[in-house]
């Protein structure tokens, strides 16, 4: 817990450091915040591995802790990697913020309640993968939603240059569009992959009316507003601000779910 405690504090240290950036734009803060990006994902995966190590397994879908970790670490390697090959200005203000949520509802949740998926079929080791990875994709689709609607503002508006460069609508766009479909594909996945679970009769703390539960109509709701998002491209009316808007609440139900299941009565 305390080793991801550090990688949260880090993160949000560069997060600080990429902020004075916007004044004072130095190599030296760049390196900085970077710097910190790194030592929040070694000290992350440092917390992951013992904490499997002491559970004896290595999955990131083990319980909360793990899984949730997982999607936070991966969340800023996505920002070193895509800064590091082909930057997108100001990417890392909008990825991090819910990679330290991540982090933070892993040690809340992974404290409080571990939560054990028990994988002892391919169903069931494929849903928590699936449905963590679309709340990483959907996360990275919700920062280009956010960046495209603020660059968007700015252009008409006319506004004098200030701020964070946010590179060109065209490019925030595709970045947007190309992670919901991963997202939704993940999605998708991680609901079939539960129906089929229920549909064995594995124990879930869904209970016997589990149509009506908050996770699965919150899911369902993250998937119909994705697949409207999808379909942008061949729906103008969808284009631009609104499908940007589309992934921003679409990320807000997927977070919702992820919480509204750690309320959830009865056994994993």
């Amino acid at each position: 817990m305390l080793l991801m405690l550090g990688a949260v504090a880090l993160l949000l240290l560069s997060v600080v450091l990429s902020l004075f950036r916007l004044r004072r734009p130095t190599n030296t803060l760049r390196l900085a915040a970077k710097s910190s990006q790194y030592w929040a994902v070694g000290l992350g995966l440092a917390a992951l591995i013992w904490h499997g190590l002491s559970h004896r397994s290595l999955l990131p879908s083990g319980d909360n802790f793990e899984s949730l970790g997982a999607v936070g670490l991966l969340l800023v390697g996505f920002v070193l990697y895509v800064q590091g090959v082909r930057p997108i200005p100001a990417l890392d203000l909008f990825l991090l913020p819910p990679a330290v949520l991540m982090l933070l509802c892993a040690v809340i949740f992974g404290r409080i309640k571990p939560n054990a998926y028990h994988p002892e079929n391919l169903w069931a080791w494929m849903h928590p993968l699936c449905s963590y990875g679309g709340a990483l994709a959907f996360a990275i689709a919700a920062a280009g939603g956010c960046m495209y609607l603020i660059l968007a503002a700015r252009l008409r508006k006319k506004s004098p240059p200030g701020g964070p460069d946010l590179g060109s609508l065209e490019r925030l766009e595709r970045v947007n569009h190309s992670a919901a479909a991963l997202g939704f594909a993940l999605l998708t996945l991680g609901m079939v992959t539960g129906l089929m679970i229920i549909h064995r009769g594995a124990p879930t703390r869904l209970g016997p009316h589990w149509l009506a539960s908050p996770k699965v109509l919150l899911a369902f709701s993250v998937w119909i507003v994705y697949a409207l998002a999808l379909h942008t491209p061949i729906s103008p009316a969808l284009r631009g601000r609104k499908s940007a808007m589309l992934s921003i609440l679409g990320f807000a139900l997927m977070f919702g779910t992820i919480i509204a299941v750690q309320f959830m009565p009865g056994s994993p």
